[in-house]
């Protein structure tokens, strides 16, 4: 059905609407809100109705058909490709108020790419009719593992394509105020958001190898299937901030764009016997995408008789295990991974813990910036502090090298050494002494076990630092006067409270004079 005029009028159409978009509503980087994204999520549901029913007012139903079922699978399959877009801001640390920017030329990226494979899909469907057998045995293969196979972490960024755009392309070491390419000493240099936007582009292309076959089994209009994928896509940014809290929750996904899978596959299989309507299609597959949501949710209400604070404990608790565990690993790239997640949850919690001190002009040229490290929250000198068993402890040390251990006032329980990997990542390791007294380090391991104990911040002067938190912010240090800290450090602590009621261990430290 599609004429000449039809694909170019549809993509001016969609041309003009990313162009706008980038050029007015996104040209600076701002934090996307809940109420936004669903004003932006419904308006691209109505348009993408809308032309269902326009294709159905010129076309016919069974053309209507075809795009509203090839447009739900999309929408269904796009679901998963968005926890994984979650899981690569928070593994990269990206802030809120750079991801729009992202996933905007994500998608235009998505839309080159899958348009360049239906082409080439269309093509082969038209000259070999017998490879739509093979694209239905594989959509059952490709279900079956999904629903079957030992679900396992997905790691996009350790794509041997990502690796070698990382190795040969120059990059800065910040994120440059959300810019993808920025220009110094006379030369453009990437930034490592465009590092991210390769990845979410390789999880896109993953995604669009079980997407495309899948709606061809609907139907062998090229125009159709471009067209739904598009209107799909189109939508997908705003339907991440809408969505992102409640993604995690809907546990059985997988496992019902997995049942789908198979199904279209099947359907592919036995299409030359068994005739499907489209329109038991479209209700078929419906009906799998209602019953997951709906199984999903009735697990998560049977899971609210456990307190969160329980859950969350001991959910966070084996995760910090089998982190501190990978800090010992003898896979250097095992430890370099598990660093980077301990310093990304870290910095985090410091993060909802000092925002208000950096609104402060004051306050925030006290603390000392940096540019070097990627995966942090924010562009402070950070350092996660992290508190292990002297078990763990010396397994850690040895492991890394044994780097040297701080010298720490005799006063202070505590052992301490520094760790510090690629990208700027900086942990302490902090255990109590064998046989030592009742010191801080031996009281937070007896009441939460190992995990992230503190927040350090490096500052230009602990002691003024500590007198604006007390004045502008009522915020009492734990010690009454700056202290000595390891290395010749001066220190001081202070339980902050969060917006989001949790409260963190800051340590401002104040280095030594040079020489």
């Amino acid at each position: 059905m599609g004429t000449p005029w039809l694909w170019i009028g549809f993509n001016a159409v969609v041309l003009a609407a990313l162009a706008f978009d980038l050029g007015v509503f996104h040209r600076q980087s701002r934090i996307i809100s809940i109420s936004e994204a669903a004003v932006w999520s419904v308006l691209w549901v109505s348009v993408s109705l809308a032309f269902g029913f326009a294709i159905f007012f010129f076309h016919g139903s069974a053309a209507s058909l075809e795009f509203f079922t090839g447009y739900l699978i999309e929408k269904a399959l796009s679901l998963d490709n968005l926890l994984v877009i979650l899981l690569i801001f928070r593994t990269f640390a990206v802030s809120e108020q750079y991801q729009p920017r992202v996933l905007s030329w994500g998608i235009v990226g998505a839309l080159i790419m899958r348009g360049a494979m239906i082409a080439l899909g269309a093509t082969l469907v038209n000259r070999f009719s017998w490879i739509l057998y093979l694209f239905g045995a594989f959509l059952v293969f490709a279900g079956g593992h999904m629903l079957f196979s030992r679900q396992t972490e997905i790691h996009p960024e350790r794509s041997r394509l990502f690796l070698w755009v990382r190795k040969i392309i120059p990059s800065t070491q910040g994120y440059e105020d959300g810019k993808l390419l920025t220009h110094r000493a006379g030369r453009w240099l990437t930034t490592p958001l465009f590092l991210v936007l390769v990845v979410i582009e390789l999880s896109d292309v993953a995604f669009a190898v079980d997407s495309i076959p899948a709606v061809f089994g609907i139907t062998r209009d090229p125009f159709i299937v471009y067209t739904s994928n598009v209107l799909a896509i189109l939508g997908l940014r705003a339907l991440y901030f809408l969505l992102a809290g409640l993604l995690p929750r809907l546990k059985y996904l997988s496992d019902g764009l997995a049942v789908v899978l198979i199904f279209v596959g099947a359907k592919m299989l036995v299409e030359p016997r068994v005739s499907i309507p489209t329109h038991v299609s479209l209700g078929i597959v419906a009906g799998i995408f209602i019953v997951t949501i709906v199984a999903s949710l009735v697990s998560q209400r049977g899971e609210s008789n456990i307190p969160s604070s329980v859950r969350t404990k001991v959910n966070d608790g084996r995760e910090i295990s089998r982190l501190v565990a990978g800090l010992a690993s003898a896979d250097g790239q095992a430890r370099q991974e598990a660093a980077a997640q301990l310093y990304r949850r870290g910095t985090e919690l410091g993060r909802a813990a000092i925002e208000p001190w950096l609104r402060d002009a004051d306050m925030a040229q006290l603390l000392l910036h940096t540019n070097a490290n990627p995966l942090a929250s924010s562009p402070l000198c950070a350092t996660a502090g992290i508190a292990v068993e002297p078990v763990n402890f010396d397994r850690i040390h040895a492991r890394n090298g044994s780097p040297h251990l701080a010298h720490v006032p005799p006063d202070q329980d505590a052992l301490e050494f520094e760790l510090t990997f690629e990208g700027g990542i900086h942990l302490d390791i902090l255990t109590t002494k064998a046989g030592g007294d009742r010191g801080v380090i031996a009281r937070y391991l007896e009441k939460f076990g190992e995990g992230i104990q503190q927040i350090e911040y490096l500052t230009l002067d602990v002691d003024r630092a500590t007198e604006l938190l007390r004045e502008r912010f009522a915020q009492e240090s734990v010690y009454p006067a700056t202290r000595a800290g390891a290395d010749g450090t001066r220190v001081n602590f202070f339980l902050v409270n969060a917006a989001d009621g949790k409260t963190t261990l800051i340590e401002l430290v104040e280095p030594p004079a040079p020489g």
